[in-house]
């Protein structure tokens, strides 16, 4: 036995009047209404005219929508982007594991200095790329994040394997 408050809760209030067919609006093409400002005639649309206008501002909705990234695009971007991040964290890795035979060479502040800069440049370089990129094409966004991983590997921890002792 099912009650009238159970059907309520399946359903939002005005649901009918979407479901009912909407009357038409236009009206014949041989009518032209007179505007009251001037004597001019202004024409009145036929579904003809408006359906073509209503197709012409679709296309053109759909060139201005911009378009969400794929999935090989996205995955690439993931990917890439756990690159960057292990690079940041080889750089710490790498630059303080250096930082005791560098001393004697450089004063302390410039080493930080230079530290704090590579630690930074992977992040950077991945967020200059995406705001730079963000109308091109997905390829073009993919080829410059591989070349910036490229560019940016941190050679401190590669050669010394982690230790940071050259």
């Amino acid at each position: 036995m099912r009650s009238d408050a159970d059907d309520d809760a399946l359903s939002w209030e005005g649901d009918d009047a979407l479901d009912a067919p909407r009357p038409a609006v236009w009206a014949p093409a041989s009518r032209t209404p007179q505007l009251a400002g001037d004597g001019a005639q202004a024409s009145v649309p036929t579904p003809a005219t408006a359906a073509a206008a209503e197709a012409a501002a679709d296309a053109t909705d759909a060139e201005d929508e911009p378009q969400g990234l794929g999935t090989v695009s996205l995955v690439l971007l993931g990917i890439l982007g756990g690159i960057y991040l292990l690079y940041t964290i080889g750089w710490i890795i790498g630059g303080v594991g250096m930082q005791a035979p560098v001393m004697f060479t450089l004063p302390a502040v410039l080493y930080q200095a230079a530290l704090w800069v590579a630690v930074l440049a992977p992040a950077l370089w991945f967020a200059a790329v995406l705001v730079a990129t963000r109308g091109s094409k997905d390829w073009v966004r993919v080829v410059w994040l591989i070349a910036g991983a490229a560019l940016l590997v941190p050679w401190p921890f590669v050669v010394s394997g982690g230790g940071g002792a050259l």
